[in-house]
C-alpha cells in the first residue's frame, strides 16, 4: 500500500488543482465576486481572485469582421458597484479617427476598436438563449442596411458601447438604449437611443460644410489625452496657417457625459497585441434607461468585438451568457 500513496497524494492534489480552475458555474456563466477596483488599468489585484471564462465571439455570415475573437470576462462588485474587466487579443491598436491636410485640402479617415456589452432593460425574447444575435435586424443580404433593433416593440435593451478613440480619452463608456421601433427607415440608427444627457459625449469636429476641422489643440496647453485626441476643454478654432501637408488633426471633439449617458467610467490599456478594458458602473443607477443590478438574481448578456470597424463588421458572442453574483 505504501508504493501507491505517492501516487495517490499527487492524484487527490491535481483534482484538487482541476477543481479550483475550473467554473462549476459552467463556461457561459460569468461570476461576480465581492471585491473593488481600485484602479481602472485592469492591474489591481482584485483580479488574481475573479473567476473568469473565455467568451468566444465569431462572425457574422456575411460580414467581413476577423474573428473569431476570445475575450477573457472577469467581474467584481461591491455593496454598491460593479467591475468588469475584458481582455482580448488585437494585432492593431486603432484609435486614429481623423483629418489629414494634404496641402490644399482636409480628408477625414480612420475607425477604432470597441467592444460592446448588452443587457436586458425589460425582458427580451429569446435574448436569454441567444444573446445579441436577437438584437441585429439583417433579414437582407446587404450588411450595410442591418440595423440593432429589439424583437419587440416594448422590449428595451441597454448597450454599453466602449469606443477607443471617441470614448477612451475621457474616460467612459457610451451608455445606450435600445427600443423595438426603428422611428425613421432611412435612419438605421433610430432605434438605437443615446441615455439621458444635458452635456458631453463626442462631437464632429468639423466646419459648417463639413469640409475640414472647425477646432484644433490649444497651442497653450499640452494635449492631457495626447495628440491623437481632442478634449473639447483643450480646444480652441482652428488656424490654418499653422498646418502644413500631412499634418492631422482629430476628427472628434471628447468630453465625459453628464446624466444617465455617463454613468460608465471605462478606461482601456493597450499592451503587447491586446486590449485591456475596465467598465465600472453603480449596480443600481436609478435612471430607467439602465439595467440595475440586484445581486439576488442572473441577468443574461451578450458582447460584440469590433476591430476597427463600425455597423455590422464586429464579433458577436456565440453562446448564452449569463451574469451571477456569488
Amino acid at each position: 500500500m505504501r508504493r501507491w500513496m505517492p501516487v495517490l497524494v499527487t492524484l487527490v492534489v491535481l483534482s484538487v488543482f482541476l477543481a479550483a480552475c475550473s467554473n462549476p458555474a459552467g463556461p457561459g456563466t460569468l461570476v461576480a465576486v465581492k471585491g473593488t477596483s481600485q484602479s481602472l488599468d485592469g492591474s489591481d489585484a482584485v483580479w488574481d481572485k475573479a473567476p473568469a471564462i473565455s467568451v468566444t465571439t465569431g462572425v457574422i455570415n456575411g460580414t467581413k469582421a476577423p474573428g473569431p475573437v476570445e475575450v477573457k470576462t472577469q467581474a467584481v462588485y461591491s455593496s454598491s458597484d460593479i467591475w468588469f474587466r475584458l481582455e482580448w487579443p488585437d494585432a492593431t491598436e486603432s484609435v486614429d479617427r481623423s483629418w489629414t491636410f494634404d496641402g490644399t485640402a482636409w480628408k477625414k479617415s480612420g475607425n477604432e476598436d470597441r467592444v460592446g456589452l448588452y443587457w436586458e432593460i425589460s425582458p427580451i425574447k429569446q435574448f436569454d438563449s441567444k444573446g445579441c444575435a436577437v438584437l441585429c435586424h439583417n433579414e437582407g443580404e446587404d450588411p450595410s442596411k442591418w440595423y440593432m433593433i429589439t424583437p419587440e416593440e416594448k422590449a428595451r435593451a441597454d448597450n454599453w458601447h466602449w469606443k477607443a478613440a471617441r470614448s477612451n480619452p475621457a474616460g467612459y463608456a457610451d451608455d445606450k438604449w435600445l427600443t423595438g421601433v426603428l422611428e425613421d427607415l432611412k435612419d438605421l440608427e433610430s432605434a438605437n437611443h443615446g441615455d439621458q444627457k444635458q452635456a458631453g459625449g463626442d462631437k464632429d469636429n468639423r466646419t459648417e460644410d463639413k469640409k475640414g476641422p472647425a477646432m484644433m489643440q490649444d497651442p497653450g496647453k499640452a494635449p492631457s489625452a495626447g495628440v491623437r485626441f481632442l478634449l473639447a476643454s483643450e480646444a480652441v478654432p482652428l488656424d490654418p496657417a499653422k498646418f502644413k501637408a500631412g499634418d492631422k488633426v482629430p476628427a472628434y471633439l471628447l468630453a465625459k457625459p453628464d446624466g444617465s449617458r455617463g454613468d460608465i467610467q471605462a478606461k482601456g490599456v493597450y499592451s503587447n497585441g491586446k486590449w485591456v478594458v475596465v467598465l465600472h458602473r453603480a449596480l443600481n443607477t436609478g435612471h430607467e434607461d439602465d439595467v440595475q443590478f440586484n445581486t439576488a438574481r442572473t441577468y443574461p448578456f451578450g458582447l460584440a468585438i469590433f476591430d476597427n470597424a463600425g455597423g455590422a463588421d464586429h464579433t458577436v458572442s456565440q453562446d448564452p451568457l449569463t451574469l451571477t453574483f456569488k
